[in-house]
């Protein structure tokens, strides 16, 4: 805290108040523990994308062991410094962070990206870092695993009330020796507050200028805290309208009528508590209920109502999560027993007008318990050897009801790990060039009957040649299973008009084409080798200052995808062969409409019998490993916070990532770009601003850039332009009522618009996956605490 100042204080104030006002724009948090009151270290500037937790009372994101820093970079996200930039939900907190990719499974997914592994399915939102899909991103609340949400084994990032969660963990390493499955894009952790004393009640009113999308958010959150314990209990409700083709002036070659972004009704409700019993005995829970309703159309002609010709889809959906937990404390030893149980259920409806309807049912459900410990094991000379060890058990299962694919199974997973960090350096030692030194090491074994056993490594190296920098290495492997849903989804065989799929030359006329799509028993598990760099550089002589250098690469092998990205391409492009099999026998035309439970389903529309000898080619669309994906790049993250005296407080960010990713479907063909092109993450983004803070008044000005993207769906490529815009957000507490937060925030203010792609028929007009629609965003928000 050197070379701060903090302002006179008067008043009748409990200590954690008083202490919160000292530190007001220093970025420096109070937070109170069972039996002090720690002060954590500012994790960044005005985005929180800055620098890594060090020095921290609690466990960080990254390691078991509690009170070591992790080799691989970890960035914390604020929701109190967000909501000062205008962002009011955990959706809008995701697309603020670079790492993420906003395709996947997110509510701004329009129609048209699904045949690259999009989803708008129930307007939930999933992290999905460095863009290698939904279910590689492992979330976290608490450090608690959290229940899955539909098919694609993700979890809802957005179902947790805003107001609940203190700050979000990202680290975009691979870390599956730590936390098991799913973690090959990296880990979120969502920490909720703690110790909250009194309420705090916040409302926000807002509409975006160019008609649609009028929001309404409300949430309060309520504590209280004894000697020995402490309780918070948050509920939210938010709504927003829809926004259609209509509203907006890049859509006008579409129906009006589409529905761009979906409208929705959520509320949620968050109860964390913890008890002392006794010295060393700590109770512990957490709990979560949320529930979502959403409604989308998508017309079938150019100009009709939706009512005439078209498809209304509406979902309704909650999710529950209870996690209770006993932690143990003999002397430096901690030993800690978890619990966990969750649930999500999902509802939807499709209303095919004139007449016909359709309905599914989605559960998921995860049941698990966890023992763990850690600890010194023996000093020497740079500190104490510290371990950290634990197993568990885990049973999920998935539940669909649709009528077409029902299924009921489950998988049950039994796993142990150990972590062991070794400090070879201290700064009490004063071995120059050896400020601090360390290295980790962690194993994690795990069996899923059924599928197979592994073992995952993870090293790490921590080196700081001096107080002002620490350079970071970490190598591991990481894995994920595939989901029931990929295993056991049922096999259905279309049959196609033949120009479905692009005109191949000297293709006979009349042709059709069988094409097989569904799951696929055979899957074997998803693995990648995680490489990353980090230089952090923090100097003591520039206090507030922050920067760091990631470098990271990962090489994905074994992906299960859906291997069919492009429907023009697939009977031209040799890196689809192996898919595609021309001129088949009659007996092989018969194997595989044989692989479909309930036949063909002919949809050439000719009405016509099936003729065999019509069908040009099969196509293999099901479920299936891919050879490799290669993902590399690079992080570059600063902040710098400095007092100006009476000028006020100054607090610059900037947060940017550059990626690179590539696909190889066979070993021997040709590799396919996946970032920079269309419905992919884009090569770079950005996210950065400047905060400026004096008495009573806060300002942020935040810039936002997307890259562009080239659509490679046909013969000829196209460029997509770049997506910029300009966030701004005014501040002022009002000292009336005991005090009064008002702030008018708007969000893309120059009313940036997404670049036009090629299209045909009532599909999105942008690319949905990278570019929102929304516009420019105008917010009103009052905050009151008592």
């Amino acid at each position: 805290m050197a070379g701060l100042s903090a302002p006179g204080i008067e008043g009748r104030l409990t200590a954690p108040q008083a202490l919160a006002r000292a530190l007001m724009g220093t970025g420096f948090k109070v937070e109170m523990g069972s039996d002090a009151i720690y002060i954590r270290l500012p994790s960044g500037a005005a985005g929180g994308q800055g620098a890594e937790q060090r020095g921290e009372a609690i466990v960080v994101t990254g390691s078991r062991i509690r009170g070591v820093a992790s080799a691989s970079q970890v960035y914390s996200y604020e929701t109190a410094q967000a909501r000062d930039q205008g962002i009011t939900d955990m959706r809008g907190l995701a697309a603020a962070i670079p790492q993420n990719f906003t395709g996947g499974q997110s509510p701004g997914v329009g129609n048209g990206a699904e045949a690259s592994g999009s989803r708008n399915t129930d307007s939930s939102t999933a992290l999905n870092l460095r863009g290698l899909g939904p279910g590689s991103t492992l979330t976290l609340l608490n450090g608690h695993r959290l229940a899955y949400n539909l098919s694609n084994q993700s979890v809802d990032f957005s179902s947790i009330p805003f107001a609940a969660v203190e700050r979000v963990e990202i680290m975009p390493d691979g870390a599956s020796a730590l936390y098991g499955s799913d973690a090959i894009g990296g880990v979120a952790n969502i920490v909720l507050k703690k110790d909250l004393r009194g309420v705090t009640a916040n409302a926000v009113l807002g509409a975006a200028t160019d008609g649609g999308y009028s929001t309404q958010n409300y949430n309060i959150a309520a504590g209280t805290r004894w000697r020995s314990g402490g309780v918070l209990l948050t509920g939210n409700y938010d709504r927003n309208t829809e926004i259609v083709a209509g509203d907006r002036s890049f859509a006008s070659g579409v129906n009006e009528h589409l529905t761009l972004y979906p409208k929705i009704e959520s509320y949620a409700v968050v109860g964390s508590g913890h008890q002392d019993v006794g010295e060393n005995l700590v109770l512990a829970l957490d709990a979560l209920y949320a529930h979502r309703d959403a409604v989308r159309a998508s017309p079938y002609t150019n100009n009709a109502p939706v009512e005439v010709s078209g498809i209304v889809f509406s979902t309704s959906s909650w999710n529950l999560s209870v996690a209770p937990s006993a932690t143990l404390r003999m002397s430096d030893w901690q030993f800690s027993l978890v619990g966990i149980y969750g649930r999500s259920h999902l509802r939807s409806r499709s209303h095919i007008f004139p007449s016909y309807f359709s309905s599914a049912v989605l559960e998921n459900e995860t049941i698990g318990s966890e023992i763990a410990g850690d600890g010194p094991l023996v000093a020497i000379p740079g500190g104490d050897i510290r371990l950290a060890f634990g197993g568990g058990y885990r049973r999920d299962a998935f539940i669909s009801r649709a009528a077409s694919n029902p299924i009921d199974a489950h998988q049950e997973n039994i796993f142990g790990y150990a972590e062991l960090s070794i400090p070879l350096s201290s700064p009490d030692q004063e071995i120059p060039g050896f400020y601090r030194t360390s290295l980790s090491a962690a194993v994690r074994y795990e069996d899923y009957p059924g599928i197979g056993r592994l073992a995952t490594p993870k090293l790490g190296f921590v080196w700081s040649p001096n107080a002002d920098v620490d350079f970071k290495l970490s190598w591991g492997r990481s894995f994920k299973s595939p989901t029931l849903y990929q295993r056991l989804n049922p096999v259905t065989v279309y049959l196609f008009p033949g120009n479905l799929y692009g005109e191949r030359p000297g293709a006979p006329a009349g042709q059709t084409i069988l094409a097989v799509y569904g799951g696929n028993s055979e899957l074997k598990p998803e693995k990648a080798d995680n490489l990353s760099a980090s230089l952090v550089f923090h100097p003591s002589r520039i206090p507030g200052l922050d920067l760091s250098l990631s470098y990271f690469r990962v090489n994905y092998r074994n992906r299960i995808v859906d291997p069919i990205s492009s429907l023009n391409r697939v009977l031209i492009d040799p890196v689809f062969g192996n898919l595609v099999q021309f001129s088949p026998t009659p007996q092989e035309i018969a194997a595989t409409i044989a692989m479909a439970p309930l036949g063909l389903e002919n949809q050439t529309g000719s009405g016509a019998p099936f003729d065999p000898a019509s069908v040009y080619a099969t196509i293999d669309g099901r479920s299936q490993n891919v050879a490799k994906d290669q993902i590399s790049g690079v992080d570059l993250s600063l902040s710098y916070r400095f007092d100006a005296g009476s000028l006020g407080t100054l607090s610059l960010f900037s947060n940017a990532t550059y990626l690179r990713s590539s696909r190889i479907l066979i070993a021997g063909m040709p590799k396919i770009d996946l970032a920079g092109t269309i419905f992919n993450p884009p090569h770079f983004k950005l996210r950065g601003g400047v905060g400026w803070s004096r008495d009573s008044l806060l300002v942020n000005a935040v810039i936002n850039y997307i890259g562009g993207v080239n659509d490679n769906r046909r013969v000829d490529t196209v460029e997509l332009k770049g997506m910029a815009s300009v966030d701004l957000s005014v501040k002022y507490h009002v000292d009336v009522a005991g005090g009064v937060d008002v702030q008018v925030s708007a969000l893309n203010i120059l009313n940036a618009k997404p670049d036009i792609i090629r299209n045909s028929g009532n599909y999105m007009p942008v690319d949905s996956t990278n570019y929102p629609t929304i516009g420019r965003y105008m917010s009103l928000s009052l905050t009151k605490s008592f």
